[in-house]
This record gives structure tokens, C-alpha cells and sequence, in this order.
């Protein structure tokens, strides 16, 4: 069988948002005595202030478990775990309903609306805008995908350039797209860069850079390079390996680095991602 195998360079970043460019671990304790010092804030605190809302007291932990999901999504997955089944039904003698879910969820938009743009939680982490600088410098695109809301999506987008001058080529709608751990959002900013530049580029110039296993899984599944980031986000190293991304770092500062010496030496050899082959540093 004849294979073709592509030896160009990576044409194409797509970086997940919080955790992963903006909203990095930070203690904030002093105005959310439950901030577990993570990264990724951003949706856990206006899941936990919805629910709570609701008399549901939700832990921080598990509110992080569906992390990486369409917001609505999430929810849904929030509420059918076990430690929150039981006390919603402890509480209203049921279990919940699709009335229970659109409630819910109706508290929680104006709170991910607020958030999502609050100057602690949208802070470019450190490194990010020296990382989408080299890459720009190298002519890679960089998009960005996310499980929020299109609106609030382009909201913390326009923030990010008004406050900080930092602008993405391309970003997905997933409102539109299916997201993650399918490959969509991933395919939806390759058809983006080619409507940008009316060039075709192959998946394996891609590479998917994410703090969630639903976003490993999503580029892996895409077919594209994947970049786990384990200190600055929601999933613990543990569960960023299990994903099988190709790399493993602590950030996104050390994200040019691995493009530009471990990734496209690969590819100049003919390699290809998702070789089952995790990368430290």
C-alpha cells in the first residue's frame, strides 16, 4: 500500500482558553474561600454559584470532572454524578428534570457572562504572549477553541486584544460545532484557516494544545499533534497522560519550544501523530 507521508512544518495552533492561555493558577482566596489554586476558574465559579443557587452545594473537584465540555453539556454531566444526584434528590424528594436543567442553567449565563471577562480570571498566563508571538513569527496560525458560549467566547477574544494586543487567526462556534472529544472544533479552525488563506493544509500540520483530556482526546481524534498542559489548568498530569497526548509540559511558555524542536524535526523524518509516544518536559 502507498502511503504519503507530510514532511512540511506545523501550519496551525489551536489553543483551548482557560488554563491554557488566560485564567492560570492564581489563589484567590480572598474572594472565593474555596479556590483550590488551580487554573481554569473561569467555569467553576459560576457553576458552583448556579448550583448553589439552586441549594445544591457542589465541591470544586467535582465540578471540574466534565471540564473541557460545551457548557450545557457540562451541566448535564454535573448533574449526573453521583454526589450531586443524591443530594438533588435529598432535596426535592425527585431527581431532576429538564425544567430543573434549563433553571439551572438560565442562573448560570449571566454569571459565565461575568466571569469570563473578570480581570483576575482573564489574565494572559505567563508565557502565552511570548507563545503566540513566536509562533506568528514562524507563520503559524493560531486559533482558538473553547466550550463557552460563542458570545462570551468573543467577548474575553475582544478583551484579550483591547487589554493585552493578544488576537487569534481563527476561533470556533460551539454553539455550531460538536465539541469535545470530538474532532470538530479542531476541523472547524482548519476550515477557517483555509478560508483565511484559500490554503489546504493536512491535519498533521496541526497541533491541539489544551489543559483538558477532552481536549487531548479531540485532537487526537482530529488526527493533529497534541500538547497537554499539566500545571496550568483543570486535569492533573495523571489525567492528561491517560488522554495519550503527544507531549506533556507545564505550560504554554514551553509550547514554541516543543514545535519547533521535538514536533517538526518529526515531521521533516515523516512521522506522524499519535504514535503512543509522550514527551516531557
Amino acid at each position: 500500500m502507498y502511503n504519503r507521508h507530510y514532511t512540511g512544518k506545523i501550519e496551525l495552533a489551536v489553543l483551548d482558553t482557560a488554563g491554557t492561555f488566560c485564567d492560570g493558577p492564581q489563589d484567590l482566596r480572598s474572594r472565593w474561600p474555596l479556590d483550590d489554586l488551580r487554573g481554569c476558574k473561569a467555569p467553576v465559579v459560576p457553576f458552583y454559584e448556579a448550583l448553589l443557587a439552586h441549594g445544591i452545594d457542589v465541591p470544586w473537584s467535582s465540578i471540574r470532572k466534565p471540564m473541557g465540555n460545551f457548557k450545557p453539556t457540562h451541566l448535564r454531566m454535573l448533574l449526573e454524578l453521583p454526589e450531586v444526584k443524591e443530594q438533588f434528590i435529598a432535596k426535592n424528594g425527585r431527581d431532576w428534570n429538564e425544567d430543573d436543567f434549563d433553571a439551572i442553567l438560565a442562573t448560570f449565563r449571566p454569571l459565565m457572562s461575568k466571569y469570563i471577562v473578570d480581570p483576575d480570571l482573564s489574565k494572559p498566563i505567563e508565557g502565552a504572549l511570548e507563545c503566540i508571538a513566536r509562533l506568528r513569527e514562524a507563520e503559524i496560525l493560531v486559533g482558538c477553541d473553547t466550550g463557552y458560549y460563542s458570545e462570551d467566547s468573543k467577548r474575553l477574544n475582544q478583551s484579550l486584544v483591547d487589554r493585552f494586543g493578544m488576537k487569534f487567526d481563527v476561533a470556533t462556534n460551539a454553539e455550531k460545532v460538536p465539541g469535545r472529544p470530538w474532532p470538530f472544533m479542531v476541523f472547524d479552525c482548519m476550515l477557517q484557516a483555509y478560508e483565511l488563506t484559500k490554503k489546504v493544509i493536512p491535519v498533521e500540520s496541526v497541533v491541539k494544545i489544551d489543559d483538558t483530556a477532552a481536549g487531548m482526546k479531540c485532537g487526537n481524534n482530529a488526527g493533529a499533534w497534541t500538547i497537554g498542559l499539566y500545571a496550568t489548568g483543570s486535569n492533573t498530569y495523571d489525567e492528561l497522560a491517560a488522554s495519550k497526548p503527544d507531549y506533556l509540559i507545564p505550560s504554554v511558555k514551553y509550547v514554541p519550544d516543543i514545535v519547533f524542536y521535538e514536533i517538526e524535526p518529526r515531521l521533516r523524518r515523516g512521522e506522524r501523530p499519535g504514535q503512543g509516544i509522550i514527551e516531557t518536559i
